[in-house]
């Protein structure tokens, strides 16, 4: 297979609300902050406000319940999950919705997950980087705000809360890429909107409901595997290696990079990892706020799709396939005797650009 573990998690991934980010053995911190505080972000130039709800999940605690809904060509999916909170690293993510997934739960502590799979009675244990929200990543915040201008874009209540809005405007399109709603008083994100280039909704998360409070038992985050569960380790995490020469040189066959990319994008890191016998190399290209993982194997292992359904699109002479979840696209192909896969948060035209100026 393709990097199954790594393709499937690219298109599952969501841009979670107030998903934590602390450091393993971080203090909590339950200070809200302060009205003033607030009323100053406010007043300053809207990337304040954007930065702090960055640290709002490692200050304060909630119990709730969000929605997701990722927008396709030609349906919409929805997700529903309850969740627990506590600062500033510990979070239980409980499926309500869709029946598939009814049940299951989600443990993080720190840099640990632990998949919980009521079904099938199994517990999967991965270490390593969590896939948070781009715009939570301190070491992030930057690069976007290099390519994005963050302006106010209105107020509403979210959840019961009154929020502050702001968007984000691709410098280079003049296209709102993102638009969040934050907490006046706490600076969480309580709703995000995701934008293709075109202007249509790609993804919409929002809290239904949301309650703070510190007052959560910490059995609600216990990791040990309940009576009957098998407890299996997840697939290794990569660590993703700025140094990509080295990286490249590791993947043991000569790779191929894209000669056209959307402006601001660049190549930021890149990794090599063996599943199942296949080695692949990952090289990650960003403008800060999306990102295009392009994944290249010299075997014959064609990509996983999971549970998706490809459909099939030709360009120079190749025949692809792809899939679209929400915002992001994984658009695959076999050229050169390398078998190619695209992910990105850009629409099906986009990465098909892309993907035509991989191989001259």
């Amino acid at each position: 297979m393709l990097r199954s573990d790594r393709l499937t998690g690219a298109l599952a991934a969501l841009l979670v609300l107030a998903a934590p980010s602390a450091a393993p053995g971080a203090q909590p911190a339950q200070a809200s902050p302060t009205p003033a505080a607030t009323a100053t972000a406010i007043q300053e130039d809207p990337s304040a406000l954007l930065r702090s709800s960055i640290d709002a999940p490692r200050a304060v605690s909630y119990v709730g319940q969000f929605e997701t809904v990722r927008f396709a060509s030609s349906r919409a999916s929805a997700t529903i999950v309850k969740v627990e909170h506590r600062a500033p690293e510990l979070t239980r993510r409980w499926y309500v919705a869709p029946e598939a997934l009814y049940g299951d739960y989600v443990i993080t502590r720190g840099i640990s997950t632990y998949q919980f799979d009521t079904k099938h009675s199994q517990e999967t244990v991965t270490h390593g980087p969590a896939l948070d929200d781009q715009i939570a990543a301190s070491g992030n915040f930057d690069r976007v705000l290099q390519n994005y201008r963050a302006i106010y874009d209105g107020s509403a209540i979210v959840a019961d809360r009154p929020t502050v809005s702001i968007a984000l405007i691709n410098k280079y399109t003049g296209e709102r890429a993102m638009r969040v709603w934050i907490d006046r008083e706490t600076h969480l994100i309580l709703k995000k909107e995701e934008y293709h280039a075109n202007g249509a909704v790609a993804a919409q998360t929002r809290f239904e409901d949301l309650r703070y409070t510190t007052s959560i038992p910490s059995d609600i985050f216990s990791v040990d595997p309940p009576a009957g569960f098998a407890r299996i380790a997840g697939a290794a995490v990569a660590t993703p290696s700025s140094d990509v020469d080295k990286v490249i040189k590791e993947a043991g066959f000569a790779p191929y990079k894209p000669k056209e990319l959307p402006q601001g994008f660049d190549l930021r890191s890149g990794d090599v990892t063996t599943v199942n016998g296949v080695r692949t190399l990952h090289l990650l290209y960003s403008d800060g706020l999306r990102s295009i993982s392009l994944f290249e194997n010299a075997t014959d292992a064609a990509a996983d799709f999971g549970s998706l359904r490809p459909k099939t699109i030709t360009f120079e002479g190749h025949d692809a396939q792809y899939v679209e979840d929400g915002p992001t696209t994984l658009l695959t192909w076999k050229e050169h005797n390398i078998y190619f896969a695209l992910v990105g948060d850009l629409l099906r035209n986009e990465l098909v650009q892309i993907a035509t100026s991989v191989v001259p």
